[in-house]
């Protein structure tokens, strides 16, 4: 199973371990590789999602 995930214009992977029944993925932002994981779809989402909220975040801050 693979797909992609889409938020605030980033797109990252989504792999599933069917052995493990866990799921991983990771995104590459400004040349820096980030992974994200989860039990469910549903929390890799949620961890992706934080990911790119802490990096817009971060970006807003060095900008003041």
């Amino acid at each position: 199973m693979e797909k992609e995930l889409n938020y605030e214009g980033y797109t990252g992977t989504v792999n599933y371990d069917s052995k493990c029944d866990y799921y991983t993925g990771e995104v590459e932002i400004d040349g820096k590789r980030y992974t994200y994981e989860g039990d469910t779809f549903e929390e890799l989402k949620e961890d992706f999602e934080d990911i790119i909220d802490s990096i817009i975040a971060f970006e807003e801050m060095e900008e003041e």
